[in-house]
């Protein structure tokens, strides 16, 4: 092999690395730019969904660990890479031992932390019913 064979081949191989590492956002995992948050509720209790923008929160530098949890004791485990469960594979509509329930969870985590933050003077996202729940 030349060397300009060799130098084109070791450039092909940099740009093929940037360009996966690109693709990935430098991560190795890519949220998607809006999810909609649902809580299967039935009757007057009944709210549209949420929809949720990663883009946003990842623009205020909000951890993955802020909200997606695996937690063995008090401890969260979940690392950004691994897979994301949805919540309601563990909070299911009624309380359990040791666990909130679906709509409760998804309250203490977002409007928990939008409280917190407007606590420390900081901006915040929104804490009212209607602020979240719009009809899409």
């Amino acid at each position: 092999m030349t060397t300009g064979c060799r130098l084109a081949y070791v450039a092909g191989l940099i740009l093929a690395v940037m360009g996966i590492l690109g693709a990935h956002g430098g991560s190795l995992t890519q949220a998607p730019a809006v999810s909609l948050l649902k809580i299967p509720v039935a009757g007057s209790r009944r709210k549209p969904p949420v929809k949720f923008s990663h883009r946003v929160h990842e623009a205020r530098r909000v951890a993955c660990t802020q909200c997606h949890h695996d937690f063995q004791g008090r401890r969260n485990v979940w690392q950004e890479g691994q897979p994301v469960a949805k919540c309601q594979t563990c909070h299911g509509l009624r309380p359990e031992a040791r666990r909130l329930d679906l709509k409760n969870a998804y309250h203490r985590q977002c409007k928990g932390c939008h409280l917190r933050l407007r606590q420390q003077g900081r901006q915040a996202g929104p804490i009212e019913c209607q602020a979240c729940h719009r009809p899409t």
